[in-house]
């Protein structure tokens, strides 16, 4: 042993020293000096707490940022190996270890200066795989939680409550997710889930959070028409949190109150996220999860209201709805307003709407016509002669056809200096010499 370490050099010694300062790396040393676990539920929620503060602070998460997400998993996993030996203790060990370590993070981290962008890259994916690792050791410590638990969980309850309210300011979506997850399948009394409710009703001033904490509570205890009400009265801001809802409720009886709800505040909501690709990724898990004929037979036009107000992200969605229920006067107002290429509509119900009502297709062809020709090249023009030969067929069926003819003068009139699309108008046959 002593030759063996005599292969070391000082450098090498130095080299390894710096290791140490990574934050989260520790010595087998720095283990055994952690504080004592204790029995009581304040006793693990202070060590948890401490091992963290002890080991990682605001200034080194500022200092490395990129390093947050490494030392907090290290610590957490440190943590871990003091759980208790009983299968039961160490589940609830390992709850309380990823609530408080998502706690402790999570107070760091308002704590820092670090920019907002900053913030996110440094602690967003380990806040949630936090969350996540709570929530798998409650669901598997069973829905009987035993007496000699009912302290630990009460803990848990009250600072979960806390969660939410300062000092935790950044990160909500992940306070959110933890709170809601942990009342979903731990605090699964009625009586705990009525005095959270009465909590955030009694008070003022509630934070976006709070109301979809107090939201949360409604729904749990299955009061979904005060859900809606109550929704109503909310701001923009707590439509995209529905989606949790949506997706847990998409079997049952309550998933129409939650897209009634969600439509009302849909229009403005859907701007509260924060950029256009995940605006159009959110309304695409929103839409996955409607079953458009068991919502439609049982609420005829919430379908239609909630894809209108999230357009134009549910533009397709919502297009395709209309030419299956027939509502073709709608189906050419909506392609006017999105001003949808005639080329493109013959694959997304154009020939229905001539098939079914001709009439109803003349101002979008007009439209897109008129859109063609603006292009000003040749192939173009030849799209715009192919319509307007279909345009004349209807006109002739509707017995029309001298509106078609008084529309085609005109036209010609204002394209005469157009040589080539009067060209293609002669190929096509609307015109002779």
């Amino acid at each position: 042993m002593t030759k063996a370490k005599s292969l070391i050099t000082d450098s090498t010694s130095l080299e390894r020293a710096d290791l140490f300062s990574i934050p989260g790396v520790m010595r087998a040393s720095d283990l055994k000096a952690a504080p004592s676990i204790g029995q009581s539920a304040d006793e693990w929620k202070e060590f948890i707490l401490s091992s963290f503060r002890s080991r990682l602070s605001a200034e080194q998460i500022e200092e490395v940022p990129y390093q947050t997400e490494y030392a907090a998993k290290e610590l957490y996993r440190a943590v871990l190996k003091k759980a208790p030996a009983d299968r039961e203790w160490a589940l609830l060990f390992r709850l309380f270890a990823a609530f408080y370590s998502f706690s402790a993070l999570a107070e760091l981290m308002d704590e820092t200066e670090l920019s907002a962008e900053a913030g996110e890259r440094a602690a967003y994916d380990v806040l949630f795989y936090f969350a996540d690792e709570a929530y798998d050791a409650a669901k598997m410590s069973g829905i009987t939680i035993p007496f000699a638990f009912e302290s630990y969980i009460s803990r848990l309850r009250a600072d979960t409550g806390r969660l939410l309210a300062f000092p935790f300011d950044r990160f909500p979506s992940a306070r959110l997710d933890l709170y809601r997850l942990l009342w979903d399948a731990l605090f699964i009394k009625t009586e705990w889930r009525q005095e959270e409710m009465d909590r955030f009703s009694s008070g003022t001033g509630r934070s976006t959070v709070q109301h979809v904490a107090y939201l949360h509570q409604l729904y749990l205890l299955g009061n979904m028409d005060r859900f809606v009400e109550e929704a109503a009265s909310g701001t923009a801001e707590i439509f995209p949190y529905f989606l949790h809802w949506l997706q847990e409720a998409k079997r049952s009886s309550r998933f129409i109150y939650l897209l009634k709800a969600a439509a009302a505040l849909a229009y403005d909501g859907i701007m509260t996220i924060e950029n256009e690709y995940s605006r159009r990724l959110f309304v695409r898990q929103v839409i996955r999860l409607v079953d458009e004929e068991e919502v439609d037979e049982r609420a005829p036009l919430l379908i239609k209201d909630l894809y209108t107000s999230l357009l134009p992200f549910s533009y397709v969605s919502l297009s395709y709805f209309l030419i299956g229920r027939g509502d073709y006067a709608e189906w050419v107002d909506l392609q006017i307003l999105i001003d949808a290429d005639l080329t493109d509509l013959d694959r997304a119900g154009l020939k229905s709407v001539i098939k079914e009502a001709p009439a109803l297709s003349l101002p979008l062809l007009h439209r897109g016509i008129h859109a063609f020709i603006a292009e000003r090249n040749r192939s173009s023009y030849r799209k715009a002669v192919r319509y307007m030969k279909r345009m004349r067929t209807i006109y002739k069926k509707e017995k029309r056809a001298d509106e078609f003819d008084r529309w085609l003068e005109w036209t010609l009139g204002e394209t005469k200096r157009l040589r080539a699309f009067q060209e293609e108008c002669k190929k096509g046959g609307l015109l002779h010499d």
